[in-house]
């Protein structure tokens, strides 16, 4: 068996105290201290989970080598909004942090207004208070009672409530009018009720069947319609439309 020469073990065996002794050393220098923190996200500033921002924070100061970021990057990237983050040091003294957040095709929030989701593929992940506002100025949300969201959140996502995000991001700005969604299935085997509220006309167009969009700006047509036939705006009580894949009634 062919022997290590002595000098490879003693390099082994001090190289990484060398290295250890460098980073101490690095930590007291002045200029490594932070005095710049930039987050960038894929999908824009204004997502930005506000506790991280304010987490990130609490670093101002310390040296650039006086953090684990393999660490950081473990407990930062458990932000329920954040689907990965990455650390960067840019010497002399800023502290970057790349994230990509959850990517989700609706905001879910409970008709009490106490819980607001995303939805990452079958699955509804809870969104912080402080961040709800950002998020609900890009996005449709969909109103759901809290019943229906702590089974969704035990079972996952059903069939029916794909079809409805998949209807309500279809709507865009085709429908403007609409200034609500709100959705409940009391049966799995039912596409359940989905209620548009348009409040400029006094109405709601309750959606009883997976329809297509051109099915729902026909509905809010006729609804505006019927208020200037029958001056509906001056009723306190909103004027009902069923929507069926064969057609609208009037309630």
């Amino acid at each position: 068996m062919r022997r290590i020469p002595i000098g490879v073990k003693l390099t082994a065996m001090i190289l990484p105290l060398v290295v250890f002794l460098v980073f101490i050393a690095l930590r007291t220098v002045p200029q490594f201290k932070i005095t710049t923190i930039k987050v960038v996200a894929e999908s824009g500033k204004e997502r930005i989970p506000a506790s991280l921002k304010e987490h990130l924070a609490t670093y101002m100061g310390l040296s650039l080598f006086e953090l684990n970021f393999s660490r950081l990057e473990r407990e930062l990237g458990s932000y329920p909004t954040i689907k990965s983050l990455e650390l960067k040091r840019v010497l002399p003294s800023s502290l970057e942090a790349t994230i990509s957040l959850v990517e989700s095709p609706v905001l879910v929030q409970t008709t009490d207004g106490l819980e607001t989701y995303l939805v990452e593929g079958n699955a509804l992940v809870g969104l912080p208070a402080e961040d709800v506002d950002a998020w609900k100025q890009e996005m449709v949300t969909i109103l759901i009672p809290p019943s229906y969201a702590q089974m969704l959140r035990a079972y996952g996502l059903d069939r029916s409530f794909h079809q409805v995000m998949e209807l309500a991001n279809s709507l865009g700005e085709k429908t403007t009018l609409i200034t609500s969604i709100k959705y409940d299935n009391n049966s799995s085997n039912s596409f359940g009720k989905m209620v548009l509220g348009i409040s400029s006309l006094n109405a709601q167009i309750w959606v009883r069947e997976p329809v297509g969009t051109a099915q729902i700006q026909a509905a809010v047509a006729l609804a505006q319609q019927d208020q200037k036939d029958t001056l509906s705006f001056l009723s306190s009580e909103d004027k009902r439309y069923d929507l069926y894949r064969e057609g609208l009634v009037r309630r």
